[in-house]
């Protein structure tokens, strides 16, 4: 007797997912994720915490380099150098021979340090040069301080301390300055020292390293991409088994049971799906043997009030005896009694069940069938009956031969 198969689905969390949606995947992706994000964060607060490490260095450059030299220079020298001429006076070489050495002692171009004054009859932010190391003097040129200048210049002229910008970009590169007031033997600020450091060269180098920071960082995400993977297919291993063993058990193989080693939640929920299969395959090797009567009964029992009460019902019954099985038994060894009952019940079910009729009850050797009256109700139980004879005659068990008259299915 075949067991019968349940009805194939396709619900969805029995078949199989495409691979973004595999826990697996989307571990993997989460642990990745994780890392190129703490690796980002790191990297940009890396990035910012140089940034400012080089901004406070190069201030304090500029203001420890020109506060020294603003104190070397001489302010009432100074005020006497007026004109492109007075680049041929000794005080404005001796001014700029003091300006050279600080030059040189603090490795800056000529560009990066010189020395200014208001213009005279200039606006408020118009300036002019008045000491510089070029070899090409430029005495009393003027010109426009940068906006982004103007704060600290103007605090340095007014209130006579040394002072320093904000990093800002000009045509020529990116620069932090710094002023600082020269005085004359009166005390007073006759012009400022203006000292320039250009630091894009630093930060190309600071970029290149960081970058090579990120390539680092890249080739560590790449490396812990795989032990990710093996970690999620590790952990999605018994999910995978379960959900094959759901799907065996989906198609119809009642003997689908999933085996893990793990003792996690996931090997509880696999031997909760190998005892829900275990129930649900007894159940289903019963089904032949529950009448439909009894089926119809269990299912109205859970919408009908008083189910119990008795109905009146037009039957076709069968009732089947296999004469001389009593005498015959007591000759047999009660395994042989139990194996050669159970052998007549099935085939005699499994006939009757071919020709639309149910089992009511088993009793003893006998079995009493029903069919509801339809039509061909008989005529199906008549032929059922000449079935069950024909398939005694068939098969008639090795211990029939002990008696050849008996047991005859009646």
């Amino acid at each position: 007797m075949s067991s019968p198969s349940p009805t194939t689905s396709t619900a969805p969390f029995l078949t199989r997912l495409p691979w973004w949606r595999q826990i697996r995947v989307r571990v993997t992706g989460t642990l990745s994720g994780l890392v190129l994000f703490v690796a980002g964060a790191l990297f940009v607060t890396n990035w910012q915490i140089r940034r400012v490490a080089v901004l406070e260095s190069f201030q304090n450059l500029v203001v420890s380099v020109g506060g020294m030299g603003a104190v070397a220079l001489d302010g009432d020298a100074i005020a006497l150098i007026e004109i492109e001429p007075d680049a041929l006076t000794p005080q404005f070489a001796e001014e700029k021979r003091k300006l050279e050495a600080l030059r040189v002692f603090n490795n800056l171009t000529p560009d990066e340090i010189y020395v200014l004054r208001p213009a005279p009859g200039g606006g408020v932010d118009e300036a002019e040069f008045v000491v510089m190391t070029d070899a090409e003097p430029f005495v009393g040129n003027r010109y426009m301080i940068r906006e982004e200048n103007r704060e600290a210049y103007h605090v340095a002229l007014r209130e006579g301390v040394v002072t320093h910008t904000d990093i800002y970009t000009d045509e020529h590169g990116t620069w932090i300055s710094g002023y600082a007031p020269i005085r004359n033997a009166a005390g007073a600020v006759v012009a400022l020292l203006e000292v320039d450091a250009e630091i894009s060269r630093f930060e190309e180098a600071l970029a290149d390293e960081l970058m090579v920071e990120a390539l680092v960082t890249l080739a560590a995400l790449l490396a812990a991409i795989g032990p990710a993977f093996y970690l999620g297919n590790r952990l999605t291993q018994g999910a995978r088994a379960l959900a094959q063993g759901m799907r065996r058990f989906e198609s119809g193989q009642m003997d689908a049971r999933v085996e893990l080693t793990s003792r996690d939640e996931i090997a509880a929920m696999a031997a909760g799906f190998n005892r829900m299969a275990q129930s649900v395959g007894d159940r289903l090797r019963l089904l032949p043997f529950v009448s439909r009567f009894t089926a119809q009964a269990v299912e109205k029992s859970r919408t009908v009030e008083n189910w119990l009460e008795g109905v009146e019902r037009e039957v076709v019954v069968l009732m089947t005896d296999v004469r001389g099985f009593t005498a015959a038994s007591r000759e047999m060894q009660p395994a042989e009694l139990i194996n050669a009952l159970n052998g007549l019940l099935a085939t005699q079910t499994e006939i009757i069940a071919e020709h639309g009729g149910d089992v009511d009850k088993f009793m003893g050797d006998a079995v009493l069938a029903v069919w509801p009256a339809v039509d061909d109700a008989v005529e199906r139980a008549a032929k059922c009956a000449l079935a069950l004879q024909a398939k005694m005659n068939e098969t008639r068990p090795a211990w029939v031969k002990r008696d050849p008259t008996r047991p005859v299915l009646g």
